[in-house]
């Protein structure tokens, strides 16, 4: 085997998600998959176009250089929205292309900020479209509501920059109802009392996939979400009376390997490094070629106690979940497979291991791989080694992998861009 693991992204996956989530805003209100980090780190090659034939109305990403990129991915079919502070646009003939069609959206964060972008547009001879961020409370880019007003007031006295849009990012959208409730009021307090400054057509978008799921309040114009996408999210929302659920969502990723060899131990045998963990009866242990070098998390605390885990399709046939004992090495892990299924320890070599399962129902779905490596479904997923080969599937339901149509990868985002909403462009 070249490829010691694959990283597998279904394409009907995505396509359900985003289905599911314009059922759930309506079709008013325009859809911005964020794809930041070359789309958490799955292609956003492959990814992007998939999103925009599938509604998408605008793309979200951190830097210039994300737009370039997901531009070209497209071909200029929706406007990109750039998330970071930009103080300087060189001329190059990729993002000039993209200024003159209108089609790079900014943000201004704060009131020097404004000023770098007009001088920006000012110098490259255009007017760009630009989104105010409202900070209500992350305290993590954004102007204070005193500052937004001044900032769009300059921008409606101004000429070189129009104003596109208008938003805000909660701070406890998965958590806490009040705390967002109130960020939301702040931000409201701001367009009320600036409305003659706010164009008529400006896009409002506060919902990422926890506020977009929590209620339909947030909906606005527009939600920008990245978990919803990826099939993830829901899980972790702590918000009785949700408008979404966990299954309506299908996770998109799966983290394959296989079993490379297998022996029983006797009781009492020490295991890897640091003899982390030791047999408790006589067990049976299979190696899989996968590690922190790829990006599989470690283990945090002093002691191996087997809670991560892997899911595992015997050689019966049946999945079934076991843990991940001893150290997790550079590009290998063990785990226990005792008991899991009759024969000897050599019928696991060359068993599937799925290191991230699409089955909700498992100890190795993302959302509880990460939250046993004390880590979130954002981290875990951009830590995934690029060099782990990615492919790009059809499958008929996400917790059936042996359904799975491959795809060349490719020819993954092939299909043709749906035409722009003209409400966003």
């Amino acid at each position: 085997m070249q490829d010691t693991s694959t990283i597998d992204i279904d394409l009907a996956a995505i396509e359900h998600n985003m289905s599911v989530i314009r059922r759930v805003v309506g079709d008013r209100c325009a859809l911005c998959p964020i794809v930041k980090a070359d789309a958490y780190g799955l292609g956003v090659s492959r990814v992007a176009r998939r999103l925009v034939a599938a509604g998408a109305e605008m793309l979200a990403v951190y830097s210039l250089r994300q737009a370039i990129e997901t531009a070209a991915a497209v071909n200029g079919a929706t406007p990109i929205l750039v998330l970071m502070p930009v103080t300087e646009i060189a001329r190059e003939d990729e993002l000039v292309r993209l200024m003159l069609g209108g089609q790079l959206h900014l943000v201004v964060h704060d009131e020097a900020n404004l000023a770098a972008l007009e001088a920006c547009a000012q110098a490259i001879g255009v007017t760009l479209p630009v989104h105010l961020e409202i900070d209500v409370g992350m305290s993590r880019g954004g102007a204070r509501p005193d500052e937004a007003a001044r900032i769009l007031r300059a921008i409606h006295e101004g000429g070189r920059l129009s104003l596109r849009g208008i938003f805000a990012h909660f701070s406890h959208s998965r958590c806490d109802a009040a705390i967002t409730a109130r960020q939301l009021e702040a931000y409201d307090a701001v367009i009320r009392a600036n409305r003659r400054l706010i164009p008529d057509d400006v896009i409002e978008h506060v919902a990422s996939t926890y506020a977009l799921a929590r209620s339909t309040r947030y909906h606005r114009s527009m939600v920008r979400f990245g978990l919803a996408w990826l099939g993830y999210g829901l899980e972790e929302l702590e918000a009785p009376g949700a408008i979404m659920a966990p299954g309506d969502l299908r996770p998109v990723v799966r983290w394959s390997s296989q079993i490379v060899q297998a022996k029983e131990v006797p009781a009492g045998t020490a295991v890897g490094y640091g003899a982390r963990w030791t047999a408790p009866r006589d067990s049976t242990i299979a190696l899989v070629p996968v590690g922190y070098a790829d990006g599989y998390p470690t283990q945090r605390g002093p002691s191996a106690n087997g809670s991560l885990s892997v899911r595992l399709h015997a050689p019966s046939g049946a999945a079934v979940d076991a843990p991940v004992i001893g150290a997790v090495n550079m590009d290998q892990i063990t785990v226990d497979v005792t008991g899991l299924c009759a024969g000897d320890a050599r019928s696991w070599v060359g068993c599937t291991v799925e290191l991230v399962s699409r089955d909700s129902g498992s100890r190795a779905h993302l959302p509880r791989l990460a939250d046993a490596a004390g880590l979130i479904v954002h981290e875990t997923l951009t830590r995934l080694n690029p060099r782990i080969a990615r492919t790009v599937s059809i499958s008929a339901s996400s917790q059936a992998p042996q359904c799975t149509i491959e795809v060349v990868a490719s020819r993954a985002s092939d299909a043709a861009p749906q035409r722009l909403n003209s409400a966003v462009g």
